[in-house]
């Protein structure tokens, strides 16, 4: 079994792709974390035949250090943890080796849209593991419905748990974390809009590097570009809420570990997100609706006891999305769609 991906650099050990490779402790795998270069001019011509933006240089240095492993191994099945950004050419593992290719797709139905226009490489894939069922709506257009199964983005609910005491956490703390289809423009308008109301309001921003150009002009808004695990999971547990304004839907790895250390959550709604969201602990706006957003964080914020429902409910809905029943469902899939039977030692 060969898995292929990337490490984040904006994310510490605890992700859903390390997770990943620990399913599966004898699996062979083709990193980032083993390339040196990737960025030629061989490389970047062959990622612009592909006419997809979301695969770069570094998926096509992926996709040939996988092949050198191909030469060295018998290798029966292939699992692309970041199907999105990083398969295309996989398919010649097929036709050459004979391999079974599985890709996972975490992209919004927006990003599948605008990102990935040529959806050729898709059709040759044996199995697509989606984490949104819309998603599975979605590509249906293009691919056999048989090849098509939906793989929740999972989260460690063993690391990422409610702080010892409800009394913890600032009452006058949100955060917003990450930056992937983050809405930086409608946080500006909730925030802004809180402070006139609530003075004492502050916000933290982690990971959201692309976002600090939009708060220049505040400076007491805080952005710490990278955290390791253990200070992304005391910011959860520090804060009273999360704002997600997003400009698209998809799986979000925030929003399941703020549900898990029993954040409550002001976000929109999108059809890929509403997998993760069906839970009192997560209040949906229209996007664009700051005044919506911000008047809910105004009655979540002053009322503990709503706050502290929606609390245990974020504990209660997320452990479904444990990593352990993560890995047991994505066994059964390999079994269900491929006829394969794997085996790992607990």
């Amino acid at each position: 079994m060969l898995l292929i991906g990337r490490n984040w650099s904006t994310r510490g050990n605890n992700n859903d792709f390390e997770h990943f490779l620990n399913f599966f402790p004898g699996s062979i795998s083709s990193t980032s974390k083993e390339l040196n270069s990737f960025d030629n001019r061989f490389f970047r011509c062959v990622k612009n035949k592909t006419l997809n933006s979301c695969y770069s240089s570094l998926s096509v240095a992926l996709e040939y250090n996988a092949f050198i492993k191909f030469i060295n191994h018998d290798i029966k099945l292939v699992h692309y943890w970041f199907g999105d950004h990083d398969y295309y050419y996989g398919y010649w593992f097929k036709r050459i080796f004979g391999a079974k290719i599985v890709i996972n797709l975490f992209f919004s139905l927006e990003e599948l849209q605008r990102r990935m226009p040529n959806k050729f490489h898709l059709q040759n894939a044996d199995l697509i593991t989606c984490s949104g069922k819309a998603q599975l709506e979605y590509l249906k257009q293009f691919i056999d419905k048989k090849k098509l199964a939906y793989l929740p983005l999972g989260v460690d609910t063993n690391f990422f748990t409610l702080p010892k005491n409800n009394n913890y956490r600032d009452k006058d703390l949100i955060i917003c974390i990450g930056n992937n289809r983050r809405d930086y423009k409608i946080l500006k308008k909730v925030y802004l809009r809180l402070k006139s109301i609530k003075p004492n309001i502050k916000l933290k921003l982690a990971g959201s590097e692309p976002g600090k150009s939009f708060f220049t002009d505040l400076p007491e808004v805080e952005f710490f570009p990278f955290l390791d695990d253990l200070k992304f999971r005391k910011l959860y547990r520090k804060a009273s809420l999360l704002v997600l304004p997003l400009l698209e839907g998809g799986s979000s790895q925030t929003l399941n570990e703020a549900l898990a250390c029993g954040l409550p959550i002001i976000t929109n709604k999108f059809p890929n997100l509403s997998d993760y969201t069906k839970t009192n602990a997560v209040i949906q706006h229209t996007p664009g609706d700051y005044i919506g957003m911000s008047d809910t964080c105004l009655e979540v914020l002053d009322n503990k006891k709503k706050h502290l429902e929606m609390s245990n409910a974020a504990r209660r809905h997320i452990l479904k999305f444990d990593f352990v029943n993560i890995k047991d469902k994505l066994i059964n899939i390999y079994s269900d769609y491929l006829d394969l039977n794997i085996v790992v030692d607990n």
